[in-house]
């Protein structure tokens, strides 16, 4: 998604996209960085970033030239009584999601673990990545049903969902509605651009070719762009894998229409 909009905002007799236009067309609000700027000092506490968010988001909100679009990790909740996403500085989000069963794979090979620990990770309420003497704070992701309803549950702002199926199997529809959603102006030309620059086999051969920076240092495949595909999960999980994704994550699944086949 953010390459899709980062190629859809150059000009179209510009060069074509390049993974590190990930970096230009959104920006993280977890990057220690930022804390570390306001603050003026480094080495700082759980409690201490804890009470920064709120200005780093106003930072962010006020600095940063429109159109303004922040990538996040965490669940939109609260933690020690501050919230994690600021409403007063949110105008809408564009919250992506995937079927629980692909994410396994995924977050498996991305942190070096198997099926069951990612499993567990996904259903786990405390889940949280990042921390102390890392590039970005500690973020909390919560469960991966949690993370979800978290988001679609609330009414402060409002949230445009968008499958990851959906961005795969009819990709022009999903993107042209998400710059709807954004309030963008629609080109035919560039929608059709940012699609080919974007295609999973291209940004592979470019992961290739130059790495990405995103990629996980624990990622046994050793690639960011592994697969790509709605229902790899066929392959690679048992049938009780399958069933424990399901006993801690079905009413959430289907919410968002996802059914389990047998594998």
């Amino acid at each position: 998604m953010r390459l899709l909009l980062a190629a859809y905002q150059k000009p179209l007799e510009a060069a074509e996209v390049e993974l590190t236009d990930a970096f230009h067309s959104t920006v993280s609000e977890s990057r220690r960085t930022y804390f570390e700027k306001l603050a003026r000092k480094e080495d700082l506490t759980a409690a201490t970033i804890d009470t920064l968010r709120e200005k780093v988001q106003f930072h962010l909100a006020n600095n940063l030239q429109p159109p303004i679009l922040i990538k996040t990790h965490n669940a939109n909740l609260c933690r020690n009584g501050v919230p994690m996403i600021r409403q007063e500085y949110t105008l809408g989000t564009v919250f992506v999601i995937r079927n629980p069963l692909d994410v396994v794979s995924s977050l498996a090979d991305h942190w070096g673990v198997g099926n069951d620990q990612a499993i567990a990770m996904m259903g786990n309420s405390n889940l949280c990545i990042g921390g102390p003497r890392q590039e970005f704070v500690t973020q909390f992701l919560s469960s991966w049903s949690e993370h979800a309803l978290s988001w679609v549950s609330q009414s402060d702002f409002p949230v445009h969902i968008v499958r990851y199926e959906d961005l795969l199997a009819r990709t022009e529809c999903t993107f042209r509605n998400v710059l709807t959603f954004l309030g963008w102006p629609t080109c035919d030309e560039r929608i059709a651009r940012a699609i080919s620059q974007t295609r999973f086999d291209a940004l592979q051969a470019k992961e290739e070719l130059n790495g990405f920076t995103e990629r996980s240092k624990k990622s046994v495949s050793g690639k960011f762009f592994r697969t790509g595909k709605a229902g790899a999960y066929i392959e690679c999980l048992s049938q009780a894998q399958i069933s424990a994704v399901k006993t801690r994550h079905q009413a959430v699944m289907d919410k968002f229409g996802y059914k389990a086949e047998q594998s």
